[in-house]
């Protein structure tokens, strides 16, 4: 009996602890329920709320390129580059839980192809019903399914909408959760029957919704969190919706997205957006490994690492073997590519450790698999003015999806260029100089092998380019050098001799004033346009 008893009055404080827990749980989610109840009523009220069937917005905006990492600099003070959204349209079938978004897109800055500087013909559209993903082939009309993290991306995107996301938190399958203050508005997480996780602010005065939250995976970033903030409510049929969207992300407080809202069609007729049969008969496609990289070889000890038909986003890395190590030029397009790249070129010359990285500059589509590189513990050589942000993105975790630097941390080591640097031994030279006279990146590296008079270079030129802003940047930087090139040995693009180079170049730089000449006949008048002469 003696024994018994501690273990009796253990079990009752275990019992009398999960109670007191169970029914400050049961409290909360009852206070969040008031919560959202609150919200719907100030939207219009609950058996309005859950009577919508369709929301159509339609209206205009701008979004940042690369989320922030395309601008000039690398500094968080960098005028921020913007891709206009002159035609935006999202329909909600919250009857059904399907989406389509439309819209046309173009850069409001110099641009190498036409359709990226004037938007193309054609509006970019993706569909969602219910877990299914799909988009329509423009040519045959054929529908094509998207992958699982498609799908989850288009319904968050559904429910980032006022009346989306309270009508979604109404529903009993839903799970509220973590209800807590935080200055003037109230905040909730909410999960779905599909486990999308959300959190939702909600003023404390108009009980009006204030901004939504959710987290991404970002192949640069690693794990990011987005939030959507609602201005300027007016009634429409019946229920109040915002007029401003803006998305800004937890890097830099970048401004993701701004969405201008010109009207909203409640309860229209729309179209029927059900993924046709053909789509729903497969299943979700799962993400392609990428391709193994082709080795060209372009002088001793140096080889082009490259993609046949554009895999690898286009993006090449260039090999250099010196007598104890491996250098390669470039981490592009993704951590799954970089990976690819990497391994290739330690096959390339077994034997030898691969060990450092130099990174023509900061842009995302050249860093896209730095975390790769990081993780597996190369040294980034880059120009100095680049080592704040590869130090905020060694930082970053990375716990959503695959992610190099989430599954294998490690800290940044990192090499920095200033005007020149070089890179020798009995084997191998390598100059590096920090690029001059470019307006596309003003912390840029390209790197000269003396012995073989080779430039190789990212973003300085690309034999798929249509037109050509950047004046004499190529030439520049050789004169500035006083360089002996032959051969240019690109990111982007196949190996070519200088003089085709140089000729490409200025028949770009034509093409780029023939369209600065059309647009102004039309009366548009262009960013870069007239094309800027040469510097004297």
């Amino acid at each position: 009996m003696k024994r018994s008893f501690p273990i009796a009055l253990l079990f009752l404080l275990t019992s009398v602890a999960a109670s007191i827990v169970y029914a400050a749980v049961q409290q909360q989610t009852q206070t969040a329920v008031r919560l959202i109840d609150g919200a719907a009523e100030a939207l219009g009220g609950r058996e309005r709320i859950l009577a919508v069937k369709t929301i159509v917005l339609e209206g205009y905006g701008e979004t940042a390129y690369m989320n922030g990492g395309g601008n000039i600099s690398a500094s968080p003070d960098a005028p921020q580059k913007w891709v206009s959204i002159p035609e935006y349209e999202k329909t909600i079938d919250l009857e059904h839980r399907r989406l389509r978004v439309r819209q046309r897109n173009h850069q409001n800055f110099v641009f190498a192809s036409a359709a990226g500087y004037l938007g193309t013909a054609d509006l970019n559209t993706g569909y969602l019903d219910g877990q299914i993903a799909y988009n329509v082939n423009g040519q045959n009309g054929r529908g094509v399914r998207g992958t699982e993290a498609v799908a989850r991306a288009r319904r968050l995107d559904m429910l980032n909408n006022p009346v989306a996301i309270v009508r979604i938190a109404l529903d009993p399958s839903t799970k509220l959760s973590n209800l807590r203050r935080q200055g003037n508005v109230q905040l909730v997480d909410v999960v779905t029957a599909t486990d999308d996780r959300l959190t939702l602010a909600i003023d404390n005065a108009s009980r009006l919704p204030s901004w939504v939250s959710w987290m991404e995976r970002n192949e640069n970033l690693g794990d990011i969190t987005l939030r959507t903030s609602y201005t300027g409510y007016l009634p429409f049929k019946g229920v109040r919706l915002p007029m401003g969207y803006n998305t800004t992300i937890d890097f830099r407080n970048i401004t993701a997205t701004k969405i201008y809202v010109d009207k909203y069609a409640v309860d229209d007729l729309i179209d029927d957006l059900a993924a046709p049969p053909d789509v729903r008969s497969v299943p979700a496609p799962v993400p392609s490994p990428p391709p193994v990289p082709q080795v060209t070889p372009v002088a001793r000890g140096v080889w082009l690492l490259h993609s046949a038909g554009g895999g690898g986003g286009g993006a090449n890395s260039i090999l250099f073997e010196f007598a104890d190590h491996l250098t390669i030029f470039e981490a592009p397009s993704s951590q799954a590519w970089t990976k690819a790249l990497m391994e290739r070129a330690r096959s390339t010359v077994p034997g030898k450790p691969l060990t450092e990285v130099i990174v023509s500059h900061h842009h995302f589509d050249h860093t896209g698999g730095i975390r790769q590189a990081i993780a597996e513990g190369l040294t980034v050589i880059a120009h100095k003015g680049t080592e704040g942000l590869f130090r905020e993105i060694a930082a970053r975790k990375g716990t959503i999806g695959p992610d190099a630097i989430g599954a294998n941390p490690k800290p940044l080591k990192f090499l920095a260029v200033d005007d020149e640097k070089e890179m020798k031994d009995s084997t191998m030279e390598v100059h590096l100089y920090h690029a001059i006279s470019q307006s596309h990146m003003a912390e840029g590296v390209f790197a000269y092998v003396p012995r073989d008079k080779l430039l190789v270079q990212a973003d300085f030129f690309d034999v798929g380019w249509e037109l050509y802003f950047w004046q004499n940047t190529y030439i520049d930087n050789i004169r500035h050098r006083n360089l002996q090139v032959d051969t240019d040995v690109p990111v982007h693009g196949r190996v070519l001799p200088l003089s085709q180079v140089l000729q490409d170049i200025q028949r770009m730089t034509k093409a780029a004033q023939e369209l600065c000449d059309r647009t102004r006949a039309a009366g548009a008048f262009m960013p870069g346009c007239p094309v800027k002469t040469p510097a004297r």
